[in-house]
Parts: C-alpha cells; sequence; structure tokens
C-alpha cells in the first residue's frame, strides 16, 4: 500500500495570498478570528478559502500565526 503524502499548510502563506487578492484579517478577543474579503473577486477567494474550509487545525494555525505577529514574534 502507498503512503500519501500531505502537503503541509502555511498560515502565513495563506494570509499573505488572501492580502494579496484585497483581503484582510484580524483576531478579535476571544481569539474570534475575522477575515474580511467583500473586496477579493470570488475567482480569486475561492481556492484560498477551500483550503480552511472545514479544516479547524488550520484555521487555528492561521490564528496562532496572527498571534505571534501581535506578539512581535514572527515576521509578517
Amino acid at each position: 500500500m502507498a503512503t500519501q503524502i500531505q502537503p503541509t499548510f502555511d498560515a502565513a502563506a495563506w494570509l499573505s495570498a488572501l492580502v494579496a487578492i484585497g483581503g484582510g484579517y484580524a483576531l478579535a478577543s476571544g481569539r474570534k478570528l475575522w477575515l474580511v474579503v467583500q473586496d477579493c473577486p470570488a475567482d480569486a477567494l475561492t481556492p484560498i478559502m477551500a483550503q480552511i474550509v472545514g479544516r479547524p487545525e488550520r484555521v487555528e494555525a492561521v490564528r496562532w500565526t496572527i498571534e505571534q505577529r501581535q506578539n512581535g514574534e514572527a515576521h509578517p
């Protein structure tokens, strides 16, 4: 049986891709994640959002990355 290799999720790259298409993000109190997508073209947004929808571990990685940035522990 062949082993499938799962690509790792890069939350920093994901956030950069969101910003590159005109999106934004914020982490509010209670670690509530806000994604700003109103100015993003749907055809560009769909593949980006598909990477995290239904993947709570990836959403958590995004939260953690934003927290690290807010604390000055990671590069933007």
